[in-house]
């Protein structure tokens, strides 16, 4: 009976117990032992404990067999790994039971999984040691404060640190940190509030630290006895939330400076969203917008709106990406070129769900390449037909190119010049001049230079000229070549000397006519003058001041304007022209004309004026008649051959020359039928005007600038524009005299040659990138032939000098195919794109293998090749083979002195590119200190005695050049991997 109850008992326990004979063979069991440990064997009673359990802790069984010597164990919780690899926490309770005779019968045991329990328990220290969290909590009855140890550890405090409410606050930046927790504290204090907030901490260790802290408070009898919560690092993450919004600031102030508009297609719903620059880029008010694909399909112009319809269904099919051009018609039928860039997000199914994506204007780029196009295919005729001779000009003096006006200013034939230097033809004296000035131009000193020089002519004789030289450079700043320009001066110096003599029968003209010249230095405030000067206004020559003098003699009533008219000439930079009376010290009331032009230093301030006076007395009496006399003018007038004008204040036509009937393509009469505006370019209109204006208002009376006319034809002119107010015989406006120089071939001239410098200046990039290839792809054959000759100097076996001979012939093959790239390379004139060619990446692979085979055996590295045999990439041989070689000799040159080299190469194919990845376990790069720079010229990130900086520069330069892009991701002493984008061939 005793039995049957204890079995009851057991059966029904709500723990899993369970009564072992000393064989430990189950005798009774509980039903809840069957269901957590043996749920596959509902009848265990006579069953051994090991055959019902086979998968326990030895821990458990040794304890089994203790108790049946009558020794009691208790286990409070282990976890253990079983022999079937699960882990499990178990607690158990063992004990033996005895017979009445008090002999050990067997053993009861009361086992429990609390695998469950452990195992959340463990997960949430984990979770609190990866999420950072730590807890605390201030007894405020017994004023003592608790850390746990990851409060501590954020706190960089040591283990045993014992804070107080005090020294904890005291952690938090001084400033609004600190100010807001004392204040979050104070109100959870006397409200009960509690707070949930980010703020900055100073740790132990004097870092700055973001820690999101959580807090509350407990009252007893209306009184806080007690305040908790918890204590999150989160630096890491607010900083990249704040530099989240920065970015996000920046992309914002970027898109709208760039005129770049963002949208987002919802698929699914039809539902088009666009941000404020997309309107903009449209023509369309956000009201008038539907929000609809058939809204943005309705604004594309009608031939590019089935193109794009189309673009847009093989992007959600996964066909290609969306990247495309199109049209765009306005409302006001203004046509716009967009490019449009976006990327499809997909569900977990594949299915496309949403779009978004980028649009531009590019109008003014596709006006501007068409603009290139023709600048380009106009340059040739320009250069061949230039008025002016021109060359191009290597560093080696040598002509690269001359035109026709150049070869028929020398008299020598193209050929004749091509074959020679430009140092052969010029004097010996003005060699000996010009070249210094090259040199400085080489050496990077001066951009250009102009000198006058002399060059013997075919037929013997001297031929002079003014040569301006220019330099043009390559993209990287290398210079390429020279652009001279060479005007025949010849008769300009003959004339020099004529112009010497006539400067003397000048001087001997203005004493005979009395003409005064003066110097009026501002710096000194003194007035420098001729004799005439003191003759005209009657100055003695011992005058201290002449300027005082000067100004003393001219008529009260007109000497404010005078001084007005010399400040505006001072301040303003206008010409000095003035009429005005002087008054000589007898009484006698003399009229005076006078001339002056400011004389500005480089930072444009005047420092300067040079006039000319001369007594008009006379001439005032006979004005009235000279006026009239218009036969002399006339003759004048009409024979000139820049155009002039006779214009009336009401901006019509008087009287029109040859001239400007020839520049403008009217007749007479259809000019004098018209006024100037109606000719003038609207853009220029307004500054004539207004210094019209000042013209008719009197504040000036000449003016000079630059102007657009419209051709009879329709195209423009450009002219030097000069227009002098002209009086009657009473002192007031009568008309204006215009005189236009047409400089529209000047001006064209400029254009086409800064269109030349602009063309030009693309082409010099290839010589200094070849430049560093040869020296950087040589040095590498160098050094591996260098290594194997060492090595077969140094090896006495047979048989491996056999080996090394093999891989020195190797390595001398290499080199040859090496040098046979970069000849290759020089032959082509044009760029990268037009050497490029399919070629296999494993074979170009094997072949640098080959030529470095010295330098792997001495590193004894390990190469490991996953590159498929169908790979092929478009690129230049010369620059891949170069590309590879460089990540190959830094992954040896830089490897870790702890380790072997493996150096893995792999590629894989991506849509329209193969990707390469070039991985080694070396010494790796600080890309915190130095990722931004990593592949600039010079630049170095390891004491390596080879170390140039110059190998990265060029690999990115090359793989650039070939349309391509590379990245790389590097550890510190971890390794580096570099990421290869290029075309598949």
């Amino acid at each position: 009976m005793e039995t049957l109850s204890i079995n009851f008992l057991i059966k029904d326990s709500p723990t899993a117990v369970a009564i072992l004979d000393k064989d430990l063979n189950f005798i009774s069991h509980s039903d809840e032992w069957l269901k957590q440990f043996c749920p596959d064997s509902p009848k265990i009673v006579g069953v051994k404990f090991v055959d019902a359990l086979p998968v326990v802790p030895s821990q458990l069984l040794a304890d089994l067999e203790n108790s049946l010597l009558d020794k009691k164990s208790v286990n409070l919780g282990t976890k253990f790994i079983l022999n079937n690899h699960r882990t499990v926490w178990l607690k158990w309770r063992i004990k033996a039971w005895k017979t009445p005779n008090d002999e050990v019968g067997g053993a009861i045991i009361i086992l429990e999984d609390i695998t469950e329990e452990q195992r959340e328990k463990e997960l949430l220290l984990k979770a609190e040691v990866v999420a950072r969290i730590g807890g605390w909590e201030v007894d405020l009855l017994k004023n003592e404060v608790y850390w746990s140890a990851m409060t501590r550890k954020i706190h960089e405090v040591s283990a045993d640190y014992k804070p107080d409410l005090e020294e904890g606050i005291n952690f938090y930046k001084e400033g609004d940190s600190r100010e807001k927790i004392m204040a979050l504290v104070n109100q959870a204090l006397s409200q009960g509030k509690p707070w949930d907030t980010e703020l900055i901490i100073v740790t132990a260790k004097k870092r700055e630290v973001w820690v999101r802290t959580k807090g509350e408070v407990e009252f007893r009898n209306g009184k806080c006895v007690r305040m908790f919560g918890t204590f999150q690092a989160i630096d890491e993450k607010k900083k990249a939330e704040l530099k989240y919004e920065e970015i996000a600031e920046r992309l914002k102030i970027a898109t709208n400076t760039a005129n770049i508009g963002i949208w987002e297609y919802d698929i699914t719903s039809n539902a088009l969203l666009w941000d404020a620059n997309m309107y903009k880029l449209y023509g369309v008010n956000k009201k008038d917008f539907s929000g609809e694909y058939e809204a943005w399909e309705a604004g594309v112009h009608p031939d590019d709106k089935e193109r794009g319809s189309a673009e847009i269904a093989q992007a959600i099919f996964g066909e290609k990406e969306f990247d495309t051009e199109f049209r765009v018609l306005w409302p006001n039928g203004a046509v716009r070129n967009i490019r449009a860039i976006a990327r499809t997000e997909r569900d977990s199914n594949g299915n496309a769900i949403k779009m978004i994506g980028t649009n531009w204007d590019i109008t003014e780029l596709k006006r501007t390449k068409l603009k290139l196009e023709l600048s380009k295919a106009s340059f040739e005729e320009t250069f061949q037909n230039s008025a002016t001779g021109m060359a191009l000009v290597s560093l080696d003096g040598k002509w690269i190119k001359v035109n026709k006006r150049l070869c028929e200013s020398l008299g020598y034939s193209e050929q004749e010049l091509l074959s020679s230097t430009f140092q052969d033809i010029t004097h010996p004296d003005d060699v000996k001049r010009g070249l210094p000035l090259l040199e400085e131009v080489i050496a990077g000193k001066r951009e250009s230079y102009q000198l006058e020089k002399r060059y013997y002519h075919k037929n013997g004789h001297l031929s002079y000229a003014l040569v301006t030289v220019n330099v043009i450079r390559n993209i990287d700043g290398s210079i390429s070549h020279l652009i001279s320009q060479i005007l025949d001066i010849t008769s300009r110096k003959e004339a020099e000397h004529e112009l010497r003599e006539t400067a003397e029968r000048l001087k001997v003209a203005t004493q005979a006519a009395s003409i005064g010249i003066w110097d009026y230095r501002l710096a000194e405030n003194v007035v420098i003058c001729n004799e005439n000067m003191y003759t005209m206004y009657d100055i003695p020559r011992d005058a201290s001041d002449l300027l005082d003098a000067w100004m003393k003699r001219i008529h009260p009533d007109d000497a404010a304007r005078v001084a007005e008219e010399l400040k505006n000439t001072i301040e303003e930079k206008l010409p000095f022209n003035s009429q005005f009376r002087g008054v000589r010290p007898n009484g006698d009331i003399v009229h005076f004309v006078a001339f002056g032009e400011a004389q500005t230093d480089k930072d444009g301030k005047t420092f300067k004026i040079i006039g000319a006076n001369w007594d008009i007395t006379e001439l005032r009496k006979m004005r009235l008649k000279l006026e009239r006399s218009q036969e002399s003018f006339n003759l004048t007038f009409q024979n000139s051959v820049a155009g002039m004008a006779l214009v009336g204040l009401d901006g019509k036509w008087i009287s029109v020359n040859k001239g400007i009937c020839d520049s403008f393509g009217y007749s007479r009469e259809e000019l004098l039928d018209i006024t100037w505006q109606e000719i003038t370019h609207p853009e220029d209109l307004d500054d004539d005007l207004e210094l019209l204006q000042q013209v008719l208002d009197e504040e000036i009376t000449t003016y000079q600038l630059e102007k657009r006319f419209y051709h009879k034809k329709g195209h423009i002119i450009y002219t030097l524009l000069t227009v002098t107010a002209t009086r009657d015989e009473d002192g007031n406006l009568s008309h204006l005299i215009s005189q236009l120089l047409d400089i529209t071939s000047r001006i064209e001239a400029e254009r086409r040659l800064r269109t030349l410098v602009e063309v030009t200046k693309a082409q010099n990039d290839s010589l200094l990138n070849f430049a560093h290839i040869v020296s950087h792809n040589l040095r590498s054959h160098s050094t591996n032939l260098s290594m194997l000759t060492k090595f077969l100097k140094d090896e006495e076996s047979a048989e491996e000098r056999e080996n090394l001979n093999t891989m020195l012939i190797n390595a001398t093959s290499s080199l040859s195919e090496t040098i046979q790239h970069l000849n290759d390379v020089v032959q082509v004139r044009t760029g990268a794109l037009e050497k490029m060619q399919s070629i296999s990446l494993l074979n170009t692979v094997h072949n640098i293998e080959k030529s470095i085979e010295g330098l792997l055996k001495e590193k004894s590295a390990i190469i490991k090749l996953s590159i498929q045999k169908s790979h092929f990439v478009m690129a230049v041989p010369a620059y891949l083979e170069s590309i590879l070689l460089n990540l190959y000799t830094n992954s040896l040159k830089y490897c870790s002195p702890e380790r072997e080299p493996v150096i893995t190469v792999s590629s894989s194919s991506k849509k329209n590119y193969i990707q390469i990845e070039f991985r080694d376990n070396g010494q790796g790069i600080d890309l915190e200190r130095h990722g931004n720079k990593v592949f600039g010229m010079y630049k170095t990130f390891h004491a390596h005695k080879e170390a140039k900086g110059i190998g990265l520069f060029i690999t990115k330069n090359q793989i650039e050049s070939m349309n391509g892009k590379i990245w790389l991701e590097s550890k510190v002493d971890n390794g580096t991997t570099f990421f290869i984008k290029l075309k598949k061939g």
